[in-house]
């Protein structure tokens, strides 16, 4: 009897003892981010039957449990991950729209009102060679605010692809990490061992890689831990990790290693990037406000340059320079018989085409060395001829872009807005997605936060138990004690 007392107060004083360590663990962790609040879970002992009765053996631990709850860990991470696709999107997109920011600076929707007034004032003052010269002056600075405009597109690309390239390095990182996890839990858990910690860090470590892109996590049939990129496939299979590598691709027909763009792959399976496939998280905003965003801003803004430099040019080329042509003896002037080009100029450089055209587009040779260049009317030897400055400078009106349904300005004005829409959108999402992400972070600081109040009282609690449990000892010992005195 005395040995059976003793060893229901064994097991009470271990079970408070690994109790109160548990708690003194919780307490210890309160502040360390990722950790998960633990509990020992406890069962009754095996009863025994001891004559007509069953009497209890104690208690046992059954397992030292960390609070956990798969449904809210994948809706954080799934909530991570959009927060932090609305957060770098409106970060990338504020860069473009800076770009267009027109409060502060001269802007391309001005330059080019200022280039068509110049036409019109040339007009009025045909042979005017200040006007010429500011005509000349002004095209120059609408040709630098295209440039202006490319060199900042190609900055915020090569910034994204700079953080395309670290986001890839942390990335390896984070599935390496993950991988040595999965090994060390298993090791720790075949051999008995509960490996909540360890379970914690590999929590936080994929909590981490779903801020990059949209993920997903399971056990597979053979227990193995496997975590998948959605819509890429698998990154992590147990202790193995893939790693991903960044670097450029050439398109058919078209040489894109100028513009530095670089693409994301396997890093043993380059045959084929994987950058279209990841849509979510902050790798998959940079690869989007670059591939469309950007992208679509050059074609536009090319096509705006392309357009003005191929119609003002085909006005342009019709009319005659401020010089003197020779005439026949009918009085028909004779255009190669001029000591210099007198027609057919061109205002700005040709050949240009659609690509990259905001980067290629300058002012002709003719225009640069002589202002008197300008073709001004469609006759020879016509000083108040305006007839082409005019035609050109109607342009600016005119429905030129877009197969005949846009003008230069709705273009830019189109361009400008576009951006500035997906801006905005990107900022209210982002306070949504912030709202959203604070409520799964508060659902899971409910289930696995640690409340120091209530691992105090445990303490306590915990305490009592193993100060009653010793006392149950203690008196068994004196039982015994007793019942060998009776024997003796």
């Amino acid at each position: 009897m005395g040995a059976d007392l003793l060893n229901i107060g064994k097991s009470g004083l271990f079970t408070a003892k690994q109790s109160m360590a548990t708690t003194s663990h919780n307490i210890a962790n309160a502040n360390t981010e990722g950790f998960s609040r633990q509990e020992v879970k406890t069962k009754t002992g095996h009863s025994l039957p001891e004559g007509d009765y069953v009497v209890g053996t104690g208690v046992e631990i059954q397992s030292i449990r960390r609070q956990h709850d798969e449904l809210i860990e994948k809706k954080l991470n799934s909530s991570l991950t959009n927060n932090k696709f609305d957060d770098e999107r409106t970060t990338q997109l504020g860069h473009v729209e800076e770009i267009f920011n027109e409060i502060n600076s001269e802007g391309m929707n001005k330059v080019l009102n200022r280039f068509f007034n110049s036409f019109r004032e040339l007009s009025n003052q045909p042979e005017n060679e200040t006007i010429r010269n500011s005509v000349k002056e002004n095209a120059k600075i609408v040709t630098g605010d295209f440039h202006r405009i490319q060199d900042n597109l190609d900055s915020v690309r090569s910034n994204i692809n700079n953080k395309i390239k670290l986001s890839v390095d942390e990335i390896n990182g984070l599935t390496g990490q993950i991988g040595k996890l999965n090994k060390e839990i298993n090791i720790q858990e075949v051999s008995g061992g509960m490996a909540n910690d360890l379970r914690d860090q590999r929590d936080k470590a994929i909590r981490t890689l779903a801020e990059f892109f949209p993920i997903s996590s399971y056990s597979d049939n053979q227990g193995q831990f496997v975590v998948n990129v959605v819509g890429v496939g698998s990154i992590v299979s147990g202790g193995l990790a893939q790693e991903l590598s960044v670097g450029s691709v050439l398109k058919a027909g078209k040489n894109t290693a100028d513009k530095g763009n670089i693409e994301v792959f396997f890093t043993n399976r380059q045959s084929l990037h994987i950058s279209d496939s990841i849509k979510g998280g902050t790798l998959g905003a940079q690869l989007k406000t670059r591939n469309v965003e950007i992208v679509g801003l050059e074609k536009q803004i090319d096509e705006l340059a392309h357009g003005l430099v191929h119609s003002v040019n085909a006005i342009h080329r019709r009319g005659f320079a401020n010089h003197p042509v020779p005439v026949d003896a009918q009085g028909n002037p004779v255009p190669n018989a001029a000591a210099q080009k007198v027609t057919g100029i061109n205002f700005f450089k040709e050949p240009l085409d659609m690509t990259r055209a905001a980067e290629y587009i300058e002012i002709s040779d003719d225009i640069e060395k002589d202002p008197n260049n300008i073709a001004a009317g469609l006759e020879a030897n016509k000083p108040g001829d305006n007839r082409v400055i005019l035609a050109i400078s109607k342009l600016q009106h005119e429905k030129v872009l877009g197969d005949g349904t846009t003008t230069f300005e709705e273009q830019y004005l189109k361009s400008v807005g576009n951006i500035g829409l997906q801006t905005g959108k990107a900022k209210i999402d982002t306070e949504q997605s912030a709202g959203i992400l604070a409520q799964a972070k508060s659902f899971k600081e409910r289930l696995t936060g640690v409340s120091l109040d209530e691992e105090a009282a445990n303490m306590v609690r915990y305490q009592n138990a193993y100060e009653a449990s010793a006392k149950v000892i203690k008196a068994s010992d004196e039982m015994f004690k007793a019942v060998l005195g009776l024997l003796s």
